[in-house]
């Protein structure tokens, strides 16, 4: 699979382009092709009249900033004018990252930080304009006093974060985070970890969720920008030893034409301008230049990382050692239906993105890794087959692990109907006798098709409510759907909706970049 078809777009892998033909009033009449984070989405009605004013268009790919940075540093073709991450702090690292920058403008500025509900703040004094420090963060989770939600560090930028502000400030050097810091931060990692009851693959997602249910809860980590902007009372609270800030960077490409470099002088110019700036802040909460100088105050800066190794280390510990393992059911239909073109090659590559093969995952964070715990329910009109594998530590069992996943994949055939929520039921009830405090729960819903026997979606719903008024663990296991080919997506939005879940839209020729991207809300 090659760099571009990975690129993820909120359960679309078309094109997002920002406004309509330009009504040119000054500037090139020019597209400018942008890879960048979604968290820029909130940016759309000031690209319009942007575009009005100048004549630039702006046609943006989304990607994860880590998935991002890999794709222009894997040595491809680069197919975009400019970047526009939260930060390019992590394509810094990379020998061959300044090299591709050819120019870069801070746009914006927003850090990430925790919100948390009053009460609970009153609760751990941290209300009263005293705030705590992250080693106090962390006693407060092992005492069993907060539990949060974050974004996974290694698909969305927010987490990213939030796992390096917090390692670097636990380890106490007041220098950068080196490696041998992480062996001695690991304990306090894992203390830290112990409190997230919440994940999710987007920092958009997890906000939207917090508000859905907030007793899920009792905080999240995100940008400052998210948390001013959803419309609840919470308190924001900024560990005394520091923060990282995100500045937003909207960042040329190298080997940019004359007229492309003219266009993104001229995108700059505008965003920069006072009155634009104005309102950036009024719209997206993000701090700017026009931002008055005692919001903009904050606490100490966290420096970043000096070093690829040690942060691609830190994201190694995060995933394997410290936080919470995944504990997945994953409902993979099998049906008669996917007998149709290269559907069942699809899904083969696809469910191999989890066990590593091929290896298109250079830091091997996307595969499963040790301590987790995945079942494959195979179904069409009944459970056709069933596998649990507890992936081990040691990397002998770890390797034979992956072989009998990928053996028992390999053996998956179409045939028969389609029994999407007789499935589902029987996932939740396994998902919800795996679950336990030390695990993060979920049950994954992969169809081609619409459901063509067995229970049907009214039927299900009766079933769901009385399954988590029953069982009330249920409620905190999300059902995440993967809609490809003819599935109803509209249904399956209905489903994951109700169970608190998210749909994810794929094309024949995207499905493993979904299930690559699927894998940052497990």
């Amino acid at each position: 699979m090659n760099l571009t078809q990975r690129i993820i777009a909120a359960g679309s892998a078309t094109l997002l382009a920002i406004g309509g033909l330009a009504a040119c009033t000054g500037g090139p009449d020019h597209t400018l092709r942008v890879l960048a984070g979604s968290e820029v989405q909130d940016m759309a009605p000031i690209l319009e009249d942007m575009e009005k004013a100048t004549g630039v268009h702006l046609e943006f790919e989304y990607m994860g900033t880590l998935d991002g940075t890999e794709a222009l540093v894997g040595g491809g073709d680069i197919d975009w004018d400019a970047t526009w991450f939260p930060s390019n702090r992590y394509l810094s690292l990379f020998p061959e990252g300044q090299d591709l920058i050819d120019e870069s403008t801070s746009i914006m500025r927003s850090p990430v930080v925790l919100g948390i509900k009053p009460d609970v703040a009153d609760q751990l004094g941290w209300s009263s304009g005293t705030a705590p420090s992250w080693q106090d963060v962390v006693s407060a989770i092992e005492a069993g006093d907060l539990s949060y939600g974050m974004t996974s560090p290694v698909a969305s930028n927010s987490g990213f974060t939030t796992l390096v502000q917090a390692a670097t400030a636990l380890a106490g050097t007041g220098t950068v985070l080196t490696d041998a810091d992480i062996e001695t931060v690991t304990p306090l990692l894992e203390g830290f970890a112990e409190g997230q009851d919440l994940a999710s693959g987007s920092s958009g997602w997890l906000a939207e969720r917090f508000v859905e249910d907030p007793d899920a809860v009792d905080a999240i980590f995100n940008y400052e920008s998210v948390l001013s902007g959803l419309g609840i009372d919470l308190d924001t609270v900024v560990p005394s030893d520091g923060s990282i800030t995100s500045d937003y960077p909207l960042t040329l490409l190298g080997g940019a034409s004359a007229e492309t470099a003219e266009a993104y002088d001229a995108v700059v110019e505008y965003l920069m301008g006072d009155e634009v700036q104005k309102r950036i802040s009024d719209v997206t909460h993000r701090r700017t230049t026009a931002t008055a100088p005692d919001a903009a105050a904050t606490t100490y800066e966290l420096p970043f990382p000096a070093q690829l190794q040690t942060v691609q280390q830190l994201l190694r510990t995060w995933v394997s050692t410290a936080r919470k393992p995944a504990q997945m059911v994953f409902a993979i239909d099998t049906s008669g239906s996917m007998s149709q073109g290269s559907r069942m090659d699809d899904l083969h590559e696809a469910l191999r993105v989890l066990s590593g093969e091929p290896a298109t995952d250079s830091g091997g964070f996307l595969t499963l890794q040790p301590r987790e715990r995945i079942t494959y329910l195979e179904f069409a009109d009944v459970l056709k087959s069933e596998i649990t594998v507890e992936i081990p530590v040691d990397q002998a069992g770890y390797s034979a692990a992956m072989a009998q996943i990928n053996d028992q994949v390999d053996d998956y055939y179409p045939g028969g109907g389609t029994a999407i929520y007789d499935t589902v039921e029987t996932a939740l009830e396994q998902a919800v006798a795996d679950a336990g405090d030390d695990s993060i729960s979920s049950v994954v819903l992969f169809s081609d098709g619409a459901n063509g026997s067995g229970a049907d979606l009214d039927d299900f719903t009766r079933w769901y409510q009385d399954f988590v008024e029953s069982t009330p663990a249920a409620a905190r296991v999300p059902v995440h759907a993967i809609v490809f080919a003819e599935a109803d997506a509209d249904e399956m939005r209905e489903l994951t909706e109700l169970t608190g879940g998210r749909t994810f839209i794929a094309a024949d020729a995207s499905l493993a970049s979904v299930f690559r991207e699927i894998r940052g809300y497990l």
